[in-house]
């Protein structure tokens, strides 16, 4: 595969995941570098459409703002008075919004999750297992080194998990498959403890963004999040990205 048809494939899909499109961008350092720019557009334009909707009442707010710059019979004290309450008002609404966004930041993170595992279901009986070369190449292209064993792999692509692309590897549990997502830049105040039907895990913060770690009930999670946490080494560059906070600080989360 010459570059010219690799980069046509790549843009009818970022994330189609050949065998050949996979080898010529280990082998092509231009290529490589291109693949992860349309990834990050990609995942850019899927982020800003399934952006939150305004409040409904913002528009009704710049209405009157609107109305309020074209005053008729009153005074102009009155006037500033009317325009300032108003700015005010919009003033506290979007920071009413602002702050509910942030407080609702881990139980959308936790939603985001479960509907990943659920939409691509299918991966989870996948019988693998993943080739090392495939595992250790989805995790070169965020510039991170698989340096330990993290289990058997039975799933490794590279997905759109929220905001930006993130690795989805799906392990082999002593209960049934396990799905952990590996999720640079995205940030989380706390653990969170995941309950959704026969689901059940933990999203936790890192050095580098978050890591969730899902499986059946009754799967031991705890042990899984250490291993593999511990098995890929993500680059310094990463560190900004992300804070960690005492893990007795956690939260829980059901479905």
């Amino acid at each position: 595969m010459d570059c010219l048809e690799f980069r046509r494939r790549l843009l009818q899909d970022p994330y189609e995941n050949d065998s050949e499109l996979l080898e010529h961008e280990a082998n092509c350092a231009e290529c490589s570098q291109f693949s992860k720019s349309v990834r990050t557009q990609e995942a850019s334009l899927r982020a800003l459409l399934n952006a939150p909707a305004p409040p409904p009442e913002l528009a009704e707010n710049i209405r009157l703002s609107t109305r309020l710059e074209h005053p008729v019979s009153y005074a102009h004290r009155a006037w500033f008075g009317a325009a300032a309450g108003v700015l005010l008002a919009i003033t506290i609404s979007m920071t009413s919004l602002f702050n509910e966004h942030h407080e609702r930041e881990n139980m959308s993170l936790v939603q985001n999750v479960i509907h990943h595992i659920e939409e691509e279901a299918n991966h989870l009986h996948d019988p693998g297992p993943a080739s090392p070369a495939r595992v250790k190449m989805v995790f070169a292209r965020f510039g991170a080194k698989l340096v330990d064993d993290p289990g058997v792999v039975r799933f490794a692509a590279e997905c759109v998990m929220r905001k930006r692309t993130g690795v989805h590897l799906v392990l082999k549990g002593d209960q049934g498959p396990v799905t952990v997502f590996f999720m640079p830049g995205e940030q989380v105040s706390a653990k969170t403890m995941v309950d959704s039907g026969h689901l059940h895990g933990e999203i936790i913060p890192t050095d580098w963004g978050a890591l969730a770690v899902v499986g059946e009930n009754g799967e031991h999670i705890a042990p899984i999040t250490q291993r593999v946490s511990k098995a890929v080494r993500w680059p310094a560059s990463r560190n900004h990205l992300a804070f960690n906070l005492p893990e007795n600080r956690g939260t829980s989360v059901t479905l």
